[in-house]
């Protein structure tokens, strides 16, 4: 129990040492992004959050990003990994613990455990695109964590990265799947569901890290990413139908 006692204050000195650090690093991240992607800090009243803005080809556009206890998470995971390397057998299968390697993000018990306390990681991305004749779209990813309340028909299946588009407005569909360069892009994407209403572009994007690590790899980068996802908002509302159509 003493020893216990010396870890836990310790584990505070540590996180108070380096909370200038801390915002140092934030500072230079912001920075970094707002010379890499235009996006930078803007105030949103009455919201209570933290977010970054542009206006990009046009069209103002609005991105903020949730962590939840990924390091609650990172520790449990830590311990899952060591209680199956020492039990082996089952126990190594369960939390991706094998003397070959393996990992326990995405495991059986890692996946038990991102039920319990909620996806960790979250990005959202709004783009106003001031069309409000706009029809209804979602473009769905088929490992989505967040979907539409309503199922609009099926008009197009992109392929697993992407998903399936979903609006009763074929013609905007068709608009969508004539942009090659937009649909190389929107390949890259992990589990993510675009909507389009008459007010906004929206993407919204929950999951785990591991499939986080992925999809900015797949991206080529994560400021890649963030131009990529700009880009994907702007040509969708871009492909918005005109008002006679």
């Amino acid at each position: 129990m003493k020893k216990l006692t010396v870890v836990a204050a310790g584990i505070l000195l540590l996180g108070t040492g380096c909370a200038h650090q801390q915002q140092q690093a934030r500072q230079a991240a912001l920075a970094d992004t707002a010379k890499k992607t235009g996006l930078s800090p803007v105030e949103v009243p009455g919201t209570g959050g933290e977010y970054l803005g542009k206006e990009h080809r046009g069209y103002k556009v609005l991105f903020t990003g949730k962590a939840g206890d990924v390091w609650g998470r990172y520790v449990a995971r830590l311990t899952m990994g060591e209680l199956g390397r020492e039990a082996g057998g089952v126990f190594a299968f369960l939390t991706g613990s094998y003397p070959t390697g393996g990992d326990a993000a995405g495991s059986p018990l890692d996946r038990l455990l991102a039920e319990a306390i909620g996806q960790p990681l979250s990005i959202t991305m709004i783009l106003a695109h001031g069309k409000p004749w706009a029809p209804r779209l979602d473009i769905v990813g088929d490992y989505a964590n967040i979907e539409p309340g309503e199922k609009l028909p099926e008009a197009a299946r992109l392929g697993i990265g992407a998903g399936t588009i979903h609006t009763a407005n074929r013609g905007f569909a068709d608009r969508i799947l004539a942009d090659r360069d937009l649909l190389d892009r929107l390949d890259d994407l992990r589990g993510a569901y675009i909507r389009v209403d008459s007010e906004a572009v929206s993407f919204f994007w929950a999951g785990q890290e591991k499939n986080y690590s992925h999809m900015i790899n797949d991206h080529g980068g994560y400021y890649q990413m963030l131009n990529d996802l700009l880009d994907d908002l702007a040509d969708i509302a871009d492909a918005i139908p005109s008002r006679n159509r």
